[in-house]
This record gives structure tokens, sequence and C-alpha cells, in this order.
């Protein structure tokens, strides 16, 4: 029984290894730092206000309840007074492939015009613009957001920088709205479904041999 205990712990330490290996290399991916009062509706960010990214452009909105985000409690609009930029160094290796995804949306408070956004990964030629064209408020939030994912980026050794840039014309204070940015690393992304079924068999393993080990012991 002591087998089927120690058996449960491997498959509780390799789906633990697998969730661990497909970790967002992107800090501050959800915008919730700096966490805003829960009252506050948005704040401008000019540069050097948003941790671990940079501001361009015309900075930035960072929102808490003007509207509801894609995930988390906070979320972007990338547009402070016209249209803005965010950008991050991201960790890579010249022999990685990466997965990047974000979530977008767009402000319809100036009126519902087209949102156009456009991505930037290291000396990549740019990709987008990626559309978004507002329903109507509030509809910026749950079921309003679409998300976006680009396979297969090549790194470079030491760090790839990540761009997302708003190029809606005419620019106004209403941009594109950004959250749940994520890179993770396609060599290290163990298969789906791995740790999804080692984590529950592991345990149950883990429990039935706890079960019959206490059981042999007292006999």
């Amino acid at each position: 029984m002591r087998k089927l205990i120690f058996a449960g712990i491997i498959l509780l330490v390799l789906a633990g290894i697998g969730v661990a290996s497909a970790a967002n290399l992107v800090k501050n991916g959800g915008f919730e730092e700096p966490r805003l009062g829960e009252s506050t509706g948005f704040v401008e960010c000019p540069d050097g206000v948003l941790p671990d990214w940079a501001v361009g452009g015309d900075g930035i909105d960072q929102i808490r309840t003007y509207w509801a985000p894609s995930e988390g409690s906070q979320s972007l609009d990338l547009s402070r007074h016209g249209t803005g930029s965010i950008s991050q160094l991201i960790p890579t290796t010249i022999s990685g492939s990466y997965t990047l995804s974000f979530d977008m949306a767009g402000n319809p408070e100036c009126g519902l015009t087209e949102k156009l956004l456009m991505v930037h990964w290291g000396s990549q030629p740019a990709y987008g613009p990626y559309s978004f064209i507002p329903a109507g408020y509030p509809s910026v939030g749950p079921g309003g957001w679409q998300k976006v994912t680009l396979t297969d980026l090549p790194g470079t050794d030491g760090v790839s920088e990540l761009i997302f840039e708003d190029v809606t014309t005419p620019s106004s204070a209403c941009g594109v709205a950004l959250d749940n940015v994520i890179v993770t690393s396609k060599d290290l992304v163990p298969i789906p479904e791995f740790p999804s079924v080692a984590l529950p068999v592991g345990m149950l393993m883990g429990i039935l041999g706890t079960v019959f080990y206490i059981k042999s012991t007292r006999e």
C-alpha cells in the first residue's frame, strides 16, 4: 500500500510541475497593480504609474468600476486623452516558441466607433490591427470581451518587447479596452489533459493508499 501512496504523490508532483511550467511570463498582466479603491471608476496613467509596464503615446486609463473587466478587478483603456500604448520586456530564449493571448473590447462612451489595436512582438512585423466595435454601454465587460491568441511567436536570447498600441482613428479619450495579457512558453506547456487528469487520480490513489495502510497497521 505504500507503493500506492508513493505513486499518488508522484502524480501530484508531476501535475504541479505541469501547472507551474505554464506560468505567465507577463508581469501585472491583469493590471491589478496598483490596486485602486473599490469605489474608484478609473485613474489616468501617465508614464511610470503602471507597475511593470512602460506607458507611451498620450497615456492610458486604469479602470476599476467604470466597466467590468474580463478577469480580476481591473483593466485598461488604452486611450487617456488620445491613443496610447503600453510595453513590457518579456524574458525569452532564441530556441523558444511563445503564445500570447489577451482580451480586448472598446470604450463606447465617445460613440460606437471601431476601436483598433496593433500588437508588436520583438522584431517581428506588427500584428493587427485587431478590431472591436462597442455595442453600447455597458456592453464592455463579461460577454463583451473578445479573446485574441497569437501562437508560435519566436524568442530572442534575453528579452522580447511586447507592445500594445491603440491606433483608433480618429483618436479620442475612448479607446481599446485591454485585460488578461498572458505569454507562455510553448516548449514548457504540457499536454493540457495531463495535469487535469493527474491531479484527481493522484489524490485518489493517495487517499486510498492511506486508508488501506492505516487499516493494515491496525490489523
